[in-house]
This record gives C-alpha cells, structure tokens and sequence, in this order.
C-alpha cells in the first residue's frame, strides 16, 4: 500500500504546515474546554417566559443533535484532516463557493461565540469584584485583559497552549462540582419540575423558543474537527476525545440545569439578558451564599470555565481565519504562520481585535451578548447541514475517502443529524431579538468579498484547495493507518437497528410537537404531565441508546 506522507513531506506544502502533538487527552480537553463556558452563562436566557422544563426539553434535544452530530463529524474529519474544516468538506463535494460558505459559516460562528465568551468572562469578573453592583468598566477592561493575555498565548504555540486548556478544563469542571455542592443545600424537586410544567400561554411553544439558547450548552464542540491537522494519528484521536468530551458534556448539562434551576425560586430572574453569571447569581441568593468564601470560591473556579472556552472559542475561530486565508479566499496575510512556532499569528490577531471592537461597542448595546450567542448557533446550524449533504455527496462519489472510518448508522444518523440542525433553525422565528437581519447581512458581506475578488484569486497550493483536485487515493488525503473498518458484530447490528427505529421516532415525536405548537391545534396549550413524561423518557432513551452505540463503534475502530 502507498505510504501516506505529512504536509510537510510536500515541499508546496512544507511553509504552510502546522505541528501534529494533539493526543486523545488534548482532544478530550479541547472538546470539553471550548464547550463548558455554556454551563456557566447563556443556556440561562432560555429561561425567560418558557420555565425549567421546557428548558430541559429543549436541553435533551440539544444534547441528541450534538452526540449524533460528532459521530457524522468525526468521518468527514478524519477524511479531510485539515484546520479548514467546513471549507475543506464544501470544496471537495460541490466546489469553492459551496466550501466558503461553510467556511465562512465556521468562521462566524467560531467569532461571534469568543465574542459571547469574552463579555461573560468579563461580567464575571465584574461580579466578582462588586456582588451587588457590577461595573461596566471592570467588565471592559477584564475582557480586553482576557483578549490580550490568549493572544500571546495561542502565539506561542499549539503545545503550550493546550497543555493550559488540559488545566484549565479541569478546573472547569471542579467550579461545576462545587457549584453542584453548594446549590444542593437549597434544592427543591418543585422548583424544576413546575406547576403548570409548561407556561400556559404557550405549551409546547415554550419548547421551541428554548431552542435557540439552549443550543449554547454545547456548541463548538465541531472546533475539535479543525484540530485534525494538528492531532497524532487522527483517525485514533478524534473519534474517541469527540465522544469522550460530548459525554461529558452531556451529564454537566444535566446535572447544571437541574441545581441551578431547583435552587431557587425565580427563575425567570436568571433567565433575563443582564444575567451574564447565572450560576453565580444562584449562589449569591441562597443561604449558604450568605459566606463570602462561597460566592468567592465558586465564582473564582467559575473563571476557568469562561477562560477556558475562550481558550478553545479562539482557537477555532483563528483556525478558521487561517485556513480561509491560506487557500484565498481571505487576504492571504491571515494565512501566514509564524516561521518558528509555526502558529497563525496574523489571523490570531484578527480575530482578537473583532473580539476587541464588539466589547467596547457592548458599552452602549447591552443585548450584544445575546446577539452575538444567537447569531453563532444560527450560523453553526447552517454549515451542520451542508455537512451532511457534503458527507452524502461524497460517499457516493468517492467512497475511497471514507475508508478508514465510517460513523455507526451510516445513512440514520446524518438524517437524523439534519433533520435536528432544520428543527432548530426554524425555531429561531419565536426569538424577539434581531438575528436573522444581521446573520443575513454578514452572508451577504462574505459573499460579495468572494464573488468580487476572491473567486479567482484562489491558492491551489493550501491542502483545502487540493482536496478539490487530487485523486481519491492521494495520500495526502487519508491518514496513516494500516487497518480498514472492520464489520460490526451481530450483537452492534441489532443495537444500531434499534437506536435507528428510536431516533426515527425521536423525529416524528418533534413534528408533532411543532404541529401542536403552531399547527392547526396550536389553541391547544395546556399540555400533561403524562406527554412531558412520555416525551422526557423517549429522548433519555435515544441520548442512552447512542452513547451505547458511539462508545462501543470508537472502541471497536480505534483499537
């Protein structure tokens, strides 16, 4: 078999490269690292005017888009091994617009999500200093200080820096135990689990209109994908720390929802747009917040997680920038890479200084936060959805590609991938702040940039580019790996047959739910515990069944 060879063995490609030293454990923390600053603020604007259970509702489905979507991921990831990502995916199956536009869709949402990071971590630190009142300035110029201090973080080098997001991924994850012990002191089971469990006036509708927000619990776990490039033997490393990290993700998710609402009695306080630090505000508000050790202590380790998703949030969004940059369709300077450390300092700086402008303007807009979140999930829920007509298209075409890793349930679980990714993009017409004016208007920017300037100035040289023109079986394109999928046992078929019949119904369970909420019954809102029972366990089912699956598939194909 022809040997497969690094970037760098390609002298066209040698000045362009970036390291390989991401194990399985720098997956894992990057994928939790990114993702945990949803835990701590964001989710918590799903509050408002929809209740507790209709956030956890709302919360489950999130969960089962994303455990289905890092499986569908992890194939065209470890197909297309590039920083590009969505670029690399669009440009191979349908051509160099269809590759910006899912790389511009990445890129937006990658920077409008460290936008949303740095303003939180900034309200937190403004907490943190004045409980009572917090300053407008301290936030400012904490978040600057965030700004400056991982730019020359993420300038040094890939290495050092997720040697710091291992760290600061555990620390994450110790201030949500520590938030879990002291908001367990004030819990009651008839905060969460309302009367009326639904608001009246809305039903199921309040679902729906979680969706949006809730979606922050866990995106940016795709930033995993762009760190292909850089990852020892992907076809190893990224299927298992893209599982690994999306489960645990999934029981913090749980478990926050659940003390954080059960702690107190007004949770609709939490759900308001100035609540940048939910959890310490929940803290702050029951007894054992009446020590300052408590809400000090806490909000402290809370920092680790806002720092630590700005760590990943950066990262993703200036991988992007780089590689839109190093094929062209972006200046070209944002595709440099320093000569030495081999990182991507110009697009670095980029970004940072969008991050920088979008926090002074915050001084005057104060809805910024929750514009900058809505507009990074929108956007991410558009480029999940060329993915997976990416995926089939390719398949079919160049099934070669897709050799030395298949996601479980090859045609059900990108259905249902999509079918999910639409669900929660057509919900964005109950939320009341103007994203879908500015989210076109971004796509109309980028794409008057490509069609009158960049289209034809494209570099054939940049490995995103060259997936367009190789040959299926260039090495260039396929990982170093001497072993093919292996077919599954009879016991996994049987497994993979039921999870597909649960997610199927997992599907129409949903366009029932939109049928009640807007269709002709939508007068109907009054809605039972036996149906939020019924619908609660079906997808509890359906996240067990494919944890199952995804477990024992990354096991199989990576030994």
């Amino acid at each position: 078999m022809t040997q497969p060879s690094s970037p760098a063995a390609h002298p066209r490609l040698a000045d362009l490269a970036l390291k390989k030293p991401l194990k399985v454990r720098d997956i894992w923390a990057l994928g939790v690292g990114v993702v945990i600053t949803g835990e701590y603020f964001g989710w918590n604007f799903a509050l408002k005017d929809n209740g507790p259970v209709a956030v956890l509702l709302a919360s489950l489905i999130v969960c089962l888009l994303y455990l289905t979507w890092v499986l569908v991921l992890t194939e065209l990831s470890v197909a297309m091994p590039f920083a590009g990502g969505p670029l690399a995916y669009g440009r191979r199956a349908a051509g160099p617009t269809m590759g910006f536009i899912m790389g511009w869709s990445m890129f937006l949402q990658c920077q409008f999500a460290t936008i949303t990071t740095a303003l939180a971590t900034g309200g937190y630190i403004a907490f943190l200093a004045n409980p009572a009142a917090p300053s407008d300035s301290v936030a400012v110029w904490t978040a600057l200080a965030t700004v400056g201090i991982f730019f020359v973080l993420h300038s040094w080098g890939v290495k050092e820096q997720s040697t710091v997001m291992v760290w600061m991924t555990y620390g994450a994850i110790l201030g949500l135990v520590i938030f879990w012990i002291l908001a367990s002191t004030s819990f009651r089971f008839d905060r969460v689990w309302t009367t009326p469990l639904l608001p009246a006036v809305k039903g199921w509708r309040a679902v729906l209109d979680a969706v949006p927000y809730a979606l922050w619990w866990l995106l940016m776990i795709e930033t995993v994908a762009l760190a292909a490039e850089e990852a020892d033997e992907p076809q190893r490393t990224i299927p298992r720390g893209l599982v690994w990290s999306q489960l645990t993700l999934i029981v913090l998710v749980v478990l926050t929802w659940l003390f954080a609402c059960g702690a107190v009695d007004d949770t609709q306080a939490l759900g308001e747009i100035a609540v940048s630090y939910p959890l310490a505000k929940v803290i702050s508000e029951i007894p054992i917040g009446r020590s300052p050790w408590a809400v000090y202590g806490f909000a402290s380790m809370a920092l680790f997680g806002m720092i630590a998703s700005y760590h990943g949030m950066i990262y993703g969004a200036s991988r992007q920038a780089f590689a839109l940059g190093r094929a062209g369709y972006l200046p070209g300077i944002l595709g440099k890479v320093h000569v030495e450390r081999r990182t991507p300092v110009p697009a670095l700086a980029v970004c940072s200084l969008i991050v920088v402008a979008f926090i002074v303007a915050n001084l005057r807009y104060k809805d910024a936060i929750a514009l900058a979140l809505l507009v990074s999930t929108l956007t991410a829920l558009v480029w999940y959805i060329m993915a997976i007509a990416c995926l089939f298209l390719l398949r079919k075409r160049e099934p070669q590609l897709f050799r030395y890793y298949r996601a479980p349930m090859a045609n059900v679980l990108p259905i249902t991938v999509m079918a999910l990714a639409v669900f929660s993009a057509w919900v964005y017409i109950g939320v009341d702040i103007k994203v879908l004016p500015v989210t076109v208007g971004l796509y109309v920017a980028g794409l008057a940039y490509y069609f009158c300037w960049s289209r034809s100035r494209l570099k054939s040289s940049a490995p995103e580019e060259q997936t367009g023109s190789t040959l299926p079986n260039d090495p260039l394109i396929n990982p170093e790996n001497d072993q093919v999928q292996r077919p599954a046992s009879r016991g996994t078929r049987f497994l993979e047959q039921i999870t597909s019949a649960v997610l199927l119904l997992v599907m129409a369970t949903l366009g029932w739910i939109v049928f009640i909420a807007y269709g002709q019954a939508a007068d109907r809102q009054i809605v039972s515990q036996g149906e939020l029972i019924g619908v609660t366990g079906l997808l509890l089912l359906a996240l067990g069944l494919v944890s199952l699956v995804a477990l024992l598939h990354t096991r199989k194909q990576t030994r």
